[in-house]
């Protein structure tokens, strides 16, 4: 995950996520501009039309955005708003077109939804809404960690059977042993501030792991704010090898996901901006793979089946595709009843994903059946929502038929000044059975 103002310069709630994702059609709108600078252009003209009381304008260009974003859930519930006082049967079809997502919201607490929700035609809408209120899946406990230690990702270590997990605000990386047992694998030290993403590459026996000077870590200098870097760790001795720090050219960056290529590359995404960076085996210093303006916050990566290609889970404009070769960057086709805006954390699990979904309601871990290039998605199932254990989930990795993720980050006890929370509850790692 990024930091809170890394992602509130993606999304406002629902309202200023931005981009579409493409239906199983694989049909896009051509805008010269991008659909992500468009629609951040359509929406926030329509709410400026709305301000003005042009509410005909208002609907037109909110409508626009929502075509050219057809998954949008904050654009949709937008519109609804919109279309409630003089098209309420236009405003009811909205709602059940987000209702269709999976997504849940409350017509009858909201202002301008509640004359809707007494409609004959919102009772299935109603009905749908419930059903996404009810739990699915279950999680089990693997680790809690008390006090505040923000964490992030967790990585296996199939060798060992140890997880590893990155801590943020106390700056260091732990292991849980098979046995149940924590022990420190990284100490905090001047050189590692808050550790964001950690992957594993188990033939070469390194562990890589994203850092961040970040006001969430604790006693992180103020002269480093803003500096990243990769680690190169040895998975044995936990050793700092190496350091790959992007150019300092002025740019904001916060390197916060990562994955591992089979032939040892690594690729990690810059939540700040739209950059995915590089650094091939052997090489000393990382190359920007991608910077593209359709990627607001890029989280989560896991390579194709086919290994051409990288997917990319952006917060603020949904899944992607990579062309590893060329660099082409692509909205992934998907299902129109699905929507993955707001997806943290990405994991393979055989030929499937687990998607980590903490930016809509409910909170959710979904299950993604890609084609073998990444390009489409087939199928989406829900593994786990509703459930009380998922709080600010993040990313997680799987340890034989189990994902074992971060389902407690503790994200919501900081802010963008760090820990705004007297005593937050206690972290939790948890995991869940994924079937082969």
């Amino acid at each position: 995950m990024s930091a809170p103002w890394a992602k509130a310069l993606a999304s406002v709630a629902f309202g200023a996520l931005a981009f579409a994702l493409t239906t199983l059609s694989g049909a896009t709108p051509s805008l010269a501009e991008g659909r992500l600078d468009a629609f951040r252009r359509l929406r926030a003209e329509g709410l400026a039309a709305a301000k003005a009381g042009d509410m005909a304008a208002a609907q037109a260009r909110v409508g626009e955005a929502v075509t050219t974003m057809p998954s949008h859930p904050g654009a949709i519930l937008l519109l609804a708003r919109l279309k409630a006082a003089d098209d309420p049967a236009g405003a009811v079809a909205l709602l059940a077109r987000h209702a269709a997502m999976g997504l849940t919201h409350n017509a009858s607490a909201d202002p301008v939804l509640k004359a809707l929700a007494e409609r004959p035609d919102y009772a299935p809408v109603a009905a749908r809404v419930a059903v996404n209120r009810q739990p699915v899946g279950a999680l089990k406990p693997v680790k809690d960690f008390a006090g505040p230690v923000l964490t992030e990702s967790v990585a296996y270590d199939s060798k060992t059977g140890r997880l590893l997990v990155s801590q943020i605000h106390t700056r260091r990386i732990v292991a849980i042993g098979k046995d149940g047992a924590v022990s420190e694998f990284t100490a905090p030290s001047d050189d590692i501030w808050g550790v964001f993403g950690i992957a594993i590459d188990a033939p070469r026996r390194i562990l890589w792991a994203l850092t961040a000077a970040t006001p969430q870590a604790k006693g992180v200098a103020a002269t480093d704010l803003g500096a990243t870097a990769l680690l190169r760790i040895d998975l044995d001795t936990g050793k700092i090898l190496a350091r790959h720090a992007p150019p300092a050219d002025g740019a904001k960056r916060q390197l916060g996901d990562l994955t591992v290529g089979p032939a040892g590359a690594v690729y990690a995404s810059n939540s700040l901006g739209g950059e995915i960076w590089r650094l091939e085996p052997g090489a000393k210093a990382l190359d920007r793979l991608v910077s593209s303006p359709e990627l607001g916050s890029p989280q989560g990566l896991a390579l194709t089946a086919d290994g051409k290609h990288l997917l990319v889970a952006d917060y603020s404009s949904g899944l992607h595709v990579i062309d590893l070769a060329s660099g082409a960057v692509l909205p992934v086709a998907i299902p129109p009843d699905v929507t993955l805006l707001g997806v943290d954390g990405l994991a393979r699990a055989g030929q499937t994903l687990i998607a980590v979904q903490n930016g809509v309601a409910p909170q959710r871990l979904l299950r993604l059946w890609p084609t073998p290039d990444g390009k489409r998605l087939t199928r989406v199932e829900t593994l786990a929502a509703n459930l009380p254990e998922l709080d600010e989930p993040t990313s997680g990795a799987m340890r034989g038929d189990e994902f074992v993720l971060v389902a407690r980050s503790q994200w919501a006890d900081f802010g963008d000044d760090g820990l705004k929370t007297a005593a937050p509850r206690a972290a939790r790692v948890m995991g869940i059975a994924v079937s082969r």
